[in-house]
C-alpha cells in the first residue's frame, strides 16, 4: 500500500492530530478503534486492498491512510496491531502470520469470504460454468470471464476461503493442482 492520489474522502476525524494517538482511557479509545476500523474497512474496499503489511504502512512517507503529512502525525505500529487485533476479534480481519506469533501481515475482510463465495457462485451459475466445468482458481480471479467482476483479482488467500466454503456447501469440489494455489481446480455442480 503505497501513498496516492486519493479521491477516497477522508472523514473529519483524520485530521484531529489525537486521532493517531493511542488514547488512554477506555471509552475513548473504543470510540477511536470503532472510528479506525470503518476507516480501514472503506479506503481498503475503495482502493480493493485485500491485505496490508504493518510494518511497511507505518513508515513514513508511505500510506496516507495511517499518516498525516500536514499534520506531521502517523499511527504507531503497535497501535496498529490493536486496532487490527479487534478487528480480527470481530472477523473483519485475520492475522497471516499471528500463528507464529508475529503481527506484520493482515488480511482485510471488507467483503466476508463467505459473501465473496456467494457472489462467484452466483457467476458460476449465470455463465453456465455449473455443469461439472473445472476452472483453475487462476481464472476464476483473474481470467477473461471474471474480468469486471467483483472478485477479478480477488487476493488468494480470500478466493481460496470462498471457494472453500461452496465446497463445504456441496456445490463445489477443489482438485489440488500440479505445484502450486494457481494451478488448483474447482468443479461447480448444478444444483438447480
Amino acid at each position: 500500500m503505497t501513498t496516492m492520489q486519493s479521491d477516497f474522502k477522508f472523514p473529519s476525524i483524520h485530521n484531529f492530530p489525537p486521532f493517531y494517538t493511542r488514547q488512554p482511557t477506555d471509552s475513548t479509545w473504543e470510540s477511536q478503534l470503532s472510528q479506525w476500523k470503518d476507516l480501514i474497512l472503506g479506503y481498503c474496499r475503495h482502493y480493493n486492498i485485500f491485505r496490508i503489511d504493518l510494518h511497511e504502512v507505518t513508515a513514513p512517507g508511505v500510506s496516507e491512510l495511517f499518516e498525516n503529512s500536514k499534520l506531521k502525525r502517523r499511527l504507531s505500529i503497535e497501535t496498529l496491531q490493536e486496532i487490527v487485533d479487534e478487528m480480527v476479534q470481530k472477523g473483519d480481519a485475520e492475522w497471516v502470520d499471528g500463528k507464529k506469533g508475529s503481527k506484520s501481515q493482515a488480511i482485510i475482510y471488507w467483503r466476508k469470504p463467505e459473501d465473496w463465495a456467494t457472489l462467484i457462485l452466483g457467476w458460476v451459475n449465470e455463465t453456465g460454468m455449473n455443469n461439472n466445468n473445472i476452472l483453475t482458481v487462476y481464472e476464476i480471479a483473474h481470467g477473461d470471464l471474471a474480468e469486471g467482476q467483483p472478485f477479478y483479482e480477488l487476493d488468494q488467500f480470500i478466493l481460496l476461503k470462498a471457494l472453500n466454503i461452496l465446497v463445504k456447501r456441496g456445490v463445489a469440489q477443489l482438485f489440488k493442482g500440479s505445484s502450486d494455489d494457481d494451478n488448483m481446480g474447482i468443479k461447480f455442480f448444478n444444483t438447480s
